[in-house]
C-alpha cells in the first residue's frame, strides 16, 4: 500500500506512514493542492499564480512560485526520502511545472478514479456499491478546507456536488440490497452538513418508509418540505411528494427507486466567456415549471457540449432527481433502441427485463420519467429521428440537446450558439494562458483571437499550444496564424483538432452541397459577402438549395439581402480555408 497520503477533500495535508508533514505557509499549501489537482500534468505559472491568488496577484507573485516551489521541493524530499516507492517531484518543463505522485496517493485523483469504474459497474453489481463507499470514505470534511482563493471555492463547490450525487447512488444501491438502516445512519449525519439536498432528504425518507419507520419517515418529509419552503421559496419534488402520497396511503414499501447515478459528464474547468449565454440558457429551462426541451445548435467547435455540460452544473438543484446522458454521435451503439437501453438500465431496470421494441422502451422510458424532475443531456445529436423517442413527456422532466445541424424539431425550443466576440476570445485566452502574459500584448492576443474565426475549440488549441511554450510571444503566434498556409495547423493542438471536428460536418454534405462548399472556398476572399455563385453544372436553384443546407450545417451565414433581392452569405475565415484546402 502507498505510505504517502496528499489529502485535498477535506484540509489540505501531507501524511506520511500515517505522519502529517508540515506544509508551509497557506500560500505556499495552495500552490501544492493546484499542483495536486492536475498532478501528473504540466502547468504554467500563470495558471498556478491564477488559482493561488484569483484577481489580485502580487507583483512579485512569480518570484513567489519560485520560492514556493523550492521550498516545497524540500519538504517532499525530506518527507518521502526512502519510502520505497516512487518519488514525488515538482519538475519544470517546457509546459510548465509538473508535480509527480505515487499511484493513487492523491485522495481526489483515488476518488474520482472510484466513482468512474462504479459509474462503468452494471447497477446491481455488488462491486458497485463498494467502491462508491470506498471513495466516499476519503471525505474528512469540506474539500480544500483552508484555501480562500476563488478557484479552489470554485472546485471545491463543484466536488461538493460530486459527492452528493455519489452518495445518492450509493443509498440508491444499498436500499436494492435491502440494507436500511445502514442508509439511515449515513444520511443522517450527511444531512447535519447539508440541509438543503432534497435528493438525499428523499432517499433518508424512502430508507426509513422501507424500514417500517413510518411516522419518522412522515416527520422527515415535513423537515424537508420546511427547508424547502423557508430557505428557497420551493415546493418539494414530484418524486418527494409522490413517496409522501405513498406513505399516506399505506402503499406496501416497495424498492421504485427514482433514478440511477448522474450521468452527466463533469463539466469542463477554466469554462470563460460565456456568461450572458449561459444564463439565457438556463433561463430557458427555469422559466416554466413544465420546461420544453431545448436544442443547441452551432458550428463545428463552437462549445455547445462544454455550454450544456456547465448548464447543467448550475441546474442540479432544478432536476434533483437526476441527470441522465447520451453521446449520439454516430456509430454502432447510437441507434435509439440501444441509448434507451442504456437509459433505462440507469434508471433502475434490468436489461433481462427491458422491452425488445423501440415503441414499447420508449414508453417505458416516459413512464418512469413521469413525475419526476429529471434532466436528459443528449450530445451530438445527428437526425431527428435519433432525438424524438429519448424526449420526456411533459412533466417536469425535460431535455438539453446538442447538433452541429439545424433539426426540424417542432417540439424543443432551439438556442443558436454563435461565435465568440473579440472580447470573449480574449476572456478564453486570459483564463488559459493568464493575464500576465495576455495583457502586455492586448492587440496582437485580440488579433490572434480574430484569426481563430471566435471558434472556442480553435481559441483553446491556440492558448493550449502558447501554456506549452511560455517563451513564446503573442506577436509571434499572431505572425504564424496570420499565414493562411498554416492556420489550420495553428489551431489545432493535440486533440484539440478543428480539422477533426469539420469533417465531421462535411462528411454529412450530400456531394452536390460538397461541390459547392468546396468552390466556395477557392473562389471566396477572407471577410467579403457574395451572392450565390454561377456554377456550370447546376440550376441556379440547386445551387441556392446547396447552400441552404451549409447555412444548416454552419458552414455559411446568411447575414442579408442585396439591392437585387439576393441573399448575402459570409463563411468564416477557418470554414473558408477549410473548403480551400479539402483534399490537399
Amino acid at each position: 500500500m502507498t505510505m504517502i497520503r496528499f489529502k485535498l477533500l477535506g484540509p489540505v495535508q501531507l501524511h506520511v506512514h500515517g505522519k502529517p508533514v508540515d506544509l508551509g505557509p497557506p500560500r505556499q499549501t495552495s500552490l501544492l493542492a493546484a499542483l495536486l489537482v492536475d498532478s501528473g500534468r504540466p502547468l504554467p505559472i500563470d495558471t498556478l499564480i491564477d488559482r493561488v491568488w484569483g484577481d489580485s496577484p502580487p507583483v512579485a507573485a512569480r518570484d513567489a512560485v519560485y520560492t514556493y516551489v523550492a521550498r516545497l521541493r524540500g519538504v517532499l524530499t525530506e518527507a518521502t526520502a526512502g519510502h520505497g516507492g516512487p518519488p514525488v517531484q515538482v519538475n519544470r518543463g517546457s509546459g510548465g511545472y509538473t508535480l509527480s505522485t505515487p499511484p493513487d496517493s492523491v485522495d481526489l485523483q483515488h476518488f474520482m478514479d472510484l466513482v468512474d469504474r462504479a459509474r462503468a459497474t452494471d447497477i446491481d453489481d455488488p462491486g458497485r456499491v463498494e467502491q462508491l463507499a470506498a471513495g466516499l470514505n476519503l471525505w474528512n470534511g469540506s474539500a480544500m478546507t483552508g484555501l480562500d482563493s476563488e478557484w479552489a471555492r470554485r472546485l471545491s463547490d463543484s466536488l461538493h456536488r460530486l459527492k452528493h450525487e455519489v452518495t445518492a447512488d450509493w443509498a440508491d444501491a444499498e436500499i436494492r440490497r435491502g440494507n436500511h438502516s445502514l442508509v439511515i445512519n449515513r444520511l443522517q449525519t450527511a444531512l447535519l452538513e447539508e440541509p438543503l439536498v432534497e435528493g438525499l432528504q428523499e432517499r433518508l425518507i424512502r430508507a426509513y418508509f422501507l424500514n417500517g419507520e413510518t411516522a419518522q419517515a412522515l416527520r422527515q418529509y415535513e423537515v424537508a418540505r420546511r427547508l424547502v419552503a423557508d430557505e428557497l421559496g420551493a415546493d418539494p419534488s414530484p418524486g418527494m411528494r409522490e413517496l409522501h402520497s405513498q406513505i399516506l396511503r399505506g402503499d406496501p414499501p416497495t424498492v421504485t427507486l427514482g433514478l440511477a447515478p448522474d450521468m452527466v459528464p463533469l463539466a469542463p474547468l477554466g469554462f470563460s466567456g460565456r456568461d450572458a449565454e449561459l444564463a439565457t440558457l438556463t433561463g430557458m429551462l427555469t422559466d416554466d415549471p413544465a420546461p420544453r426541451p431545448v436544442l443547441v445548435t452551432g458550428g463545428a467547435g463552437v462549445g455547445k457540449t462544454a455550454l450544456v455540460l456547465q448548464a447543467a452544473d448550475c441546474l442540479r438543484d432544478r432536476f434533483p432527481e437526476g441527470m441522465l446522458y447520451a453521446d449520439l454521435a454516430e456509430g454502432p451503439n447510437t441507434t435509439p433502441e440501444t441509448v434507451l437501453g442504456r437509459l433505462l438500465t440507469a434508471l433502475g431496470i434490468p436489461a433481462d427485463a427491458q422491452p425488445a421494441t423501440l415503441t414499447e422502451r420508449a414508453n417505458l422510458y416516459r413512464a418512469r420519467l413521469a413525475r419526476r424532475r429529471v434532466l436528459v443531456i443528449l450530445d451530438n445529436a445527428v437526425t431527428e429521428s435519433q432525438i424524438i423517442p429519448l424526449l420526456p413527456a411533459g412533466g417536469s422532466s425535460t431535455a438539453l440537446i446538442t447538433s452541429r445541424f439545424a433539426l426540424g424539431l417542432t417540439t424543443v425550443r432551439t438556442f443558436v450558439l454563435h461565435e465568440l466576440s473579440r472580447t470573449q476570445g480574449l476572456q478564453m485566452l486570459v483564463a488559459t494562458v493568464g493575464r500576465a502574459r495576455v495583457l502586455p500584448e492586448w492587440e496582437d492576443a485580440g488579433s490572434v483571437a480574430d484569426h481563430c474565426s471566435g471558434i472556442p475549440l480553435a481559441l483553446r488549441a491556440v492558448a493550449c499550444r502558447m501554456s506549452a511554450r511560455p517563451h513564446w510571444t503573442f506577436a509571434r503566434m499572431l505572425a504564424r496564424i496570420s499565414d493562411e498556409q498554416r492556420r489550420l495547423e495553428v489551431v489545432s493542438y493535440q486533440a484539440l483538432d478543428i480539422r477533426a471536428s469539420l469533417d465531421l460536418t462535411f462528411d454529412r454534405l450530400d456531394s452536390t452541397a460538397a461541390g459547392v462548399f468546396r468552390d466556395l472556398g477557392r473562389k471566396t476572399s477572407a471577410g467579403t459577402e457574395f451572392t450565390a455563385p454561377d456554377h456550370p453544372e447546376l440550376s441556379a436553384d440547386e445551387v441556392e438549395d446547396a447552400l441552404d443546407r451549409l447555412v444548416d450545417a454552419y458552414l455559411l451565414s446568411e447575414v442579408g439581402r442585396d439591392d437585387a433581392d439576393r441573399a448575402l452569405y459570409r463563411m468564416l475565415d477557418i470554414h473558408r480555408i477549410y473548403a480551400k484546402h479539402l483534399g490537399d
